[in-house]
């Protein structure tokens, strides 16, 4: 029964994370992947906050555990979900969304790997197979786009683009890893706040360094109703960052951690399912491949 609760709290984090970055988009055309990066931190850091508070009380504020444990999970937010989605951006900058997002897509084929040698999780023939499935029904689903794509192949050798995309995959890797360690020795509620603390003030200080053109201020001047961009930006964030992330974060605890993140690799198909149900997008031939692998490879997983 764990096990599948444990199921369960991951495919809740895929449907989070796929549904999360439609609240973004409004905010994404009107600013600065900077500017979103810290703003979305806002909503994070105070639903962390009211959580923590929820569950444990004012004290559960006051470090209680290893300096250690503490300092690593702030490293390794920060490494995960702002170095990482950094890294991401600029991939899709190198190398367009067709190329970036299937490449990206396929960090379970890292995790699975590395969980094994330094988690010693079991990696057995049926979990390959199924992070293989996956991965290539994410391929077949991912966006493809045509003519002129504000997202293009940049000009600058490909090499640098795919080597970004490694680095975003390790980056993301690292962060799933390292959040089956901390789970361990910090309890959820505390994980994520302190989590939450890195990653804001992590993003708060690449936005000075580098606010882009598209800042919070030239929002109140270009947009009809910049407070409601700020909203759904902010409440993306408390979402995606906070609500997916203690769904993932718990299910972790029921099922082992390259289990848990083949399920959440869902999140594109997910996204592409929502466009077909909701917005009534046209299911094509490669989406309609796209789904059976991944239900294959999800089947797969649960009789693994």
């Amino acid at each position: 029964m764990e096990i599948f609760f444990g199921y369960a709290l991951a495919l809740g984090a895929a449907g989070i994370w796929a549904l999360a970055p439609v609240l973004y988009k409004r905010g994404v055309d009107r600013l600065s992947f900077t500017a979103v990066g810290w703003i979305r931190c806002i909503g994070y850091l105070a639903s962390a906050g009211i959580y923590l508070a929820a569950t444990g009380g004012m004290r559960s504020f006051i470090p209680s555990g290893s300096w250690l444990y503490i300092g690593g999970a702030v490293l390794a937010g920060i490494i995960w979900l702002v170095v990482g989605d950094l890294l991401y951006f600029a991939c899709l900058y190198r190398l367009g969304v067709s190329i970036a997002v299937p490449i990206t897509s396929a960090y379970p084929l890292l995790v699975v790997p590395a969980s094994w040698f330094f988690l010693h999780e079991p990696m057995t023939p049926g979990i390959l197979l199924a992070a293989l499935l996956i991965v290539g029904g994410i391929v077949l689903i991912a966006p493809r786009h045509e003519g002129k794509d504000p997202l293009r192949i940049s000009q600058r050798p490909l090499g640098t683009g795919l080597l970004l995309a490694f680095f975003t995959m390790a980056c993301w890797t690292f962060g799933l890893l390292t959040n089956k360690i901390f789970v361990e020795h910090i309890p959820v509620p505390q994980l994520e706040w302190y989590r939450a603390l890195g990653v804001t003030a992590g993003s708060l200080l690449l936005y000075r360094i580098y606010p882009g053109k598209l800042t919070v201020a030239s929002l109140f001047t270009t947009a009809k109703n910049p407070r409601r961009i700020l909203g759904e930006v902010i409440f993306a964030g408390a979402l995606g960052l906070a609500l997916g992330n203690l769904f993932f974060t718990y299910s972790v605890l029921f099922i082992p951690v390259n289990v848990a993140t083949c399920v959440v690799s869902l999140r594109p198909f997910l996204a592409a399912l929502f466009a077909v149900l909701l917005l009534r997008e046209p299911l094509t031939k490669p989406l309609l491949g796209g789904i059976s692998l991944i239900v294959s490879g999800v089947v797969l997983l649960s009789f693994t």
